[in-house]
């Protein structure tokens, strides 16, 4: 109930009042000291206000963590396109390289088959010995154009969007047969064998050998014939590992690196000094990257370039 002084304070404005929770009261005074009371409780309108400033706290805070997490998104994806930018922009670059690299082994056989038609066509060359000197040469430069023709082409293939064709391959019978064929071939070479029976992996048996035999064919163009050769297949995890390396003079520092790219020549004047097309490497790590595998190139214990291939079984 209001006291005295609540209720004359009440009759000029509102008073809240304590009674058994909070009361708004409002009161006309009427004769003999009597009063019309008109109260309204405060209680349940404290507990709603009390209420509302939770739930808009909640709110507050979700609306924060959203707004977080959202930038946080955006922020993730713009940086993902840039790595995805920034990577097309270096295959690019890769590939101006590459076919600069490429137009240039077709140049350079074009113009010395070119130079000597026109001699040979125009009879400037006379003597017998000079003219099967001039054909020899035309005939091996067709031999280096076709090499790199078909070597562009299987690069093409492998860069194709659609699958090949996988079967079960032993891999082990394929080293083992490409290894005794370049025993056979390399005589005076110190051949040191390490290879793991029954290693089967999924792929293409054409592109597996051509992966073994351009590592081999690398190592006879460019390490001395003195130079040790070892062969390595084992497994490793869920993984079959090849490492062919060998004594050679190996490649330059900057060379030793994993994740090749299929676009990329180590040493272009190579191919130049051996007669190569310059793409092996290229080709190499376009098929492990066709096989979801794993290539590096390091420094080998023998001294030379080791080869190192891993490939899911």
């Amino acid at each position: 109930v209001p006291s005295d002084q609540e209720l004359t304070s009440s009759v000029s404005r509102g008073v809240t009042v304590n009674t058994d929770g909070l009361d708004r009261v409002r009161s006309l005074k009427l004769p003999n000291n009597e009063y019309v009371v008109l109260s309204v409780s405060l209680t349940d309108i404290e507990t709603a206000k009390s209420q509302n400033i939770r739930y808009l706290f909640i709110f507050t805070l979700a609306m924060v963590l959203l707004g977080i997490l959202i930038s946080n998104y955006l922020f993730r994806r713009d940086n993902e396109l840039n790595e995805v930018v920034n990577s097309l922009q270096k295959n690019q670059e890769n590939m101006r390289e590459f076919l600069g690299d490429a137009s240039h082994e077709l140049r350079t056989p074009l113009t010395v088959i070119k130079g000597y038609n026109e001699l040979l066509s125009k009879g400037q060359i006379t003597d017998l010995v000079d003219r099967v000197r001039a054909f020899s040469r035309v005939s091996t430069e067709i031999e280096r154009m076709e090499s790199l023709i078909h070597d562009l082409l299987l690069l093409a293939e492998l860069g194709e969007s659609k699958p090949t064709t996988f079967e079960e391959v032993d891999l082990s019978e394929l080293v083992s047969a490409h290894a005794n064929d370049f025993a056979f071939f390399n005589k005076e070479r110190k051949l040191s064998l390490n290879i793991a029976d029954a290693l089967s992996v999924s792929g293409s048996r054409e592109h597996l050998n051509r992966l073994i035999q351009n590592c081999l064919s690398n190592i006879v163009r460019h390490a001395p014939s003195s130079a040790p050769v070892a062969i390595t297949l084992r497994s490793k995890g869920k993984k079959v590992n090849l490492i062919i390396e060998d004594g050679g003079p190996g490649l330059p520092e900057s060379a030793y690196r994993s994740e090749i790219a299929a676009m990329n020549r180590f040493d272009p004047s190579r191919s130049r000094e051996s007669g190569g097309s310059g793409l092996g490497m290229s080709i190499i790590a376009a098929i492990v990257q066709e096989h979801g595998g794993k290539l590096e190139l390091r420094k080998s214990e023998l001294g030379g370039l080791a080869v190192d291939v891993e490939l899911p079984i």
